[in-house]
């Protein structure tokens, strides 16, 4: 690595943030490629002038971004191009992949008064066939399709249905009084169906991630369940333990 930029103690960003944001412009310039091996804690240590402790800081919060990946025994390397996307589906997509420069484009497909399937009765502990609102949207990233949304409200909440949809649901599910406050999400690989294939432009079969979960009020009030698809070949999901809004991945039976 280079030594660090000039004038890098002076600006009141703190010491860690602006080895993160170095490192970060690095790997967008394409100075820093997929698969390569940055410096050691040591190395970027001396070249900031800074403590292991601080450069260690730097290096875990893109390693937790999705930027950087740990090999035990090696070393800290580059990572794939793939969308780092935080699992809760409280997180809003839109405002996660503009965050990291991202243009994303949704198409609502259908938004309408439903009769609930078996499966989304059970999860949202209403009787097979009782109204619902279903929303299914395609989330486009950089003019290529890369996750497939499906959502079931309470039909108490029909009139989510003269907002706009393009954004982030929960946001417009906030602004009619009915905030989800817990997530309770589930995480699988599985292969693209028929209808997940076409909606993703991907091949059947596809390995692609399936995201399942509730929404929960600050009652205990189940206000939405979600049936979220992601194209295996752009996401990956991080595990950030230890802090609020953790994932935990539970292994099937």
């Amino acid at each position: 690595m280079s030594t660090a930029p000039g004038g890098v103690r002076r600006s009141p960003v703190p010491l860690y943030s602006q080895i993160e944001q170095h490192l970060r412009e690095r790997i967008a310039s394409g100075e820093l490629p997929p698969q390569t091996q940055i410096d050691s804690e040591t190395e970027i240590a001396s070249s900031f002038s800074v403590s292991r402790m601080t450069a260690r800081k730097a290096i875990e919060s893109l390693v937790r971004e999705g930027l950087l990946f740990r090999s035990q025994g090696k070393g800290t390397f580059v990572n794939d191009r793939r969308i780092s996307y935080g699992l809760s589906t409280q997180l809003s997509f839109s405002a996660s992949m503009e965050a990291r420069g991202h243009r994303v484009e949704t198409t609502v497909v259908d938004a309408s008064l439903q009769r609930a399937p078996a499966g989304v009765a059970h999860a949202m502990n209403v009787e097979p066939g009782s109204p619902v609102v279903g929303v299914r949207r395609i989330r486009c990233i950089d003019g290529s399709p890369a996750a497939l949304h499906e959502s079931w409200l309470p039909a108490s909440l029909i009139s989510v249905l003269d907002t706009d949809l393009t954004g982030s649901l929960n946001a417009a599910m906030t602004s009619l009084g009915r905030s989800v406050t817990i997530a309770r999400d589930h995480v699988e690989a599985v292969e693209a169906t028929p209808d997940v294939a076409s909606a993703l432009e991907c091949e059947l079969g596809a390995a692609v991630l399936r995201v399942r979960g509730v929404g929960i009020n600050a009652s205990g009030e189940i206000q939405r369940y979600t049936e979220a698809h992601y194209r295996g070949d752009r996401f990956s999901f991080a595990l950030a333990t230890g802090e609020p809004g953790d994932v935990q991945l539970q292994i099937k039976p």
